[in-house]
């Protein structure tokens, strides 16, 4: 789906390509997942491109496709979702984080945003994410982080402690939920180094209809 001319994909390749600091990317692929090989290919501007087939895409959710990511990730590393488009600038901002886990936010606003949110303190420190369905009538969002999904983890993080909880999530045969409900359950402990990273709204789109395409491309 390109928006402002250039198809997502391409526009998260080419900001990792632009880092400098980024050697390897990791594309979970299901649906056309041949065509998506096919159009990048092995290497893109200096980026090594691995592929990992979730074979079960259309009866599973995100949580399923990051537990095949198992035993790939050697270092640190960004989660990034293909249904955003963003700035240069926003993944230069959470690239330099050195947290246990780093979580990129916008402040929530009730007029172009839904889904999960983030509460922290004034630290920056994640306290509790809560999803959609957990925000009640009179949930006070004035205090409300909105998730991106972007993320940055540290190598001993997400292989010793979040790959783990996702992988025995799955075992227990919840294949359709979200990822984020097992980072919300590390989040609820308090034994990590999770923070949030603020930035501006206008520095991210997430497409997930036609209007959120318009609103992107008449920015």
């Amino acid at each position: 789906m390109p928006v402002k001319g250039k198809p997502l994909l391409f526009n998260t390749l080419d900001i990792l390509s632009a880092t400098g600091r980024i050697k390897d990317v990791f594309i979970v692929v299901g649906y056309k997942a041949d065509l998506v090989k096919e159009t990048i290919g092995e290497e893109y501007q200096g980026l090594k491109i691995h592929y990992i087939y979730n074979e079960l895409y259309s009866t599973t959710n995100n949580v399923y496709s990051l537990a095949k990511v198992k035993n790939q990730v050697t270092s640190d590393c960004l989660l990034l979702e293909c249904d955003l488009f963003y700035t240069q600038s926003l993944i230069e901002r959470i690239i330099n984080e050195k947290d246990d886990c780093d979580i990129v936010v916008s402040q929530y606003n009730p007029q172009t945003m839904n889904g999960t949110v983030i509460l922290s303190d004034s630290e920056n420190n994640a306290n509790q994410l809560v999803i959609k369905k957990h925000q009640g009538e009179g949930f006070d969002y004035s205090k409300a982080w909105k998730t991106v999904n972007i993320y940055k983890f540290k190598q001993l993080f997400f292989n010793n402690r979040l790959l783990p909880a996702i992988c025995e999530y799955v075992r227990s045969g919840n294949l359709q939920n979200y990822y984020e409900l097992v980072l919300g359950s590390l989040i609820y402990f308090r034994d990590n180094n999770i923070k949030i990273v603020p930035v501006d709204e206008n520095m991210w789109y997430e497409i997930d209809d036609q209007n959120d395409l318009k609103i992107a491309n008449d920015a």
